[in-house]
């Protein structure tokens, strides 16, 4: 049993069999869909959103294979998958704890991170070059946007003669808050003459599975990322470093442009009219919404009574899946139970932060 395993495991304990093992596939690879997004939020599984980006599916079902052959899975019908109580027991004992990554949140900082650590470990190589005033060297980075955004740090910083003293404490200061081990990232960095380590170097060298230190690894940078919003006055340099130019970073592209049209006051019909798209499609950016705009109002899609009701069934069922609450609740459509359910998933998820 690899680190991965007990991942999946976690997240076909957290489904419970509602959905397809494939929804966890796509939560870990961070596929940009409303239905992903939404599982990720109604789930809990917001810390693994993202986290394996390049997960290739004949992998993700070796690994499935593995937990079934262990018994800690069974198979239901439609590839769903129930997690045994041997599974939930091996949960409990191996993941939970110590070895879960806490820190981590996919849907908040999944692309953040990869652009605050390319950023990052270039700004670093290139200010380490420049104080034994080396020119010469591979950027340790080659995407041309990371090149000129860290060109024009340097050019516009009114600390630029003094700006790697300016990184070092500041990134000092933060790691040394932290309760993970500094090397994990540390021994990624590089330098003068020092070219930083692959993953699976500093995982052989700290002594675990290559997949361990990939979550690892996330989990120190996403703690990093929520210190230093916490307090942007005490890291200013590495606060401009995490920051996105694109400010729709939870949403998906073309919900995004749903929400412009919304906003303007347009109905969910007009909107289909005018974007060429189904309605069903249009709804999906709803559900999306809501489960990432803070406040967005669903009084529009589904009244308080209504809500109260599909909240009741969804307790006494023990279930968010559609067609049980509709059997249930046959006066609403489909769409209101989704509205229903994704606004239960972000109230519950706020609660669980408080």
């Amino acid at each position: 049993m690899t680190y991965l395993n007990y991942v999946i495991l976690y997240c076909l304990l957290q489904i419970n069999g509602e959905r397809s093992i494939y929804s966890v596939f796509h939560i870990l690879k961070g596929k940009k869909s409303s239905q992903s997004i939404q599982d990720a939020h109604i789930f809990y599984l917001q810390a693994f959103f993202l986290s394996l980006p390049k997960l290739k599916r004949p992998y993700f079902n070796q690994k499935v294979i593995e937990l079934k052959k262990a018994e800690l899975i069974t198979w239901g019908e439609s590839e769903n998958a129930f997690v045994t109580p041997e599974g939930s027991k091996a949960v409990k004992e191996q993941f939970l704890g110590d070895a879960f990554p806490s820190a981590m949140n996919g849907l908040i900082y999944g692309d953040q991170t990869r652009l605050f650590w390319m950023r990052l470990s270039l700004l670093v190589q290139v200010l380490s070059n420049a104080k034994r005033q080396e020119t010469l060297y591979f950027p340790i980075q080659r995407n041309k946007h990371i090149q000129e955004w860290v060109k024009n740090c340097i050019r516009n910083n009114p600390e630029s003669d003094n700006l790697s003293s300016v990184l070092f404490q500041e990134l000092s200061d933060l790691l040394n808050l932290q309760s993970s081990d500094p090397s994990i990232l540390v021994y990624r960095l590089t330098g003068y003459k020092d070219y930083g380590w692959t993953e699976l170097q500093v995982a052989e060298r700290l002594h675990m599975n290559e997949e361990e230190f990939r979550f690892r690894f996330l989990n120190l940078l996403h703690s990093l990322l929520t210190e230093i919003e916490k307090d942007p006055s005490r890291y200013p340099l590495l606060y401009s470093i995490s920051l996105k130019s694109d400010h729709r970073q939870n949403l998906t592209i073309s919900t995004s442009k749903t929400y412009e049209l919304y906003k303007r006051g347009h109905s969910l019909e007009e909107i289909s009219r005018i974007r060429k798209l189904k309605l069903n499609t249009i709804e999906d950016h709803v559900i999306e919404l809501i489960l990432t705009q803070v406040d967005l109002p669903i009084d529009p899609f589904i009244t308080q009574e209504e809500y109260v009701k599909v909240l009741q069934v969804m307790d006494e069922a023990q279930t968010r899946r559609l067609r049980p609450i509709k059997e249930k609740l046959p006066q609403l459509t489909y769409f209101q139970i989704r509205v229903a359910i994704a606004k239960a998933g972000e109230k519950r998820e706020s609660a669980a932060r408080t």
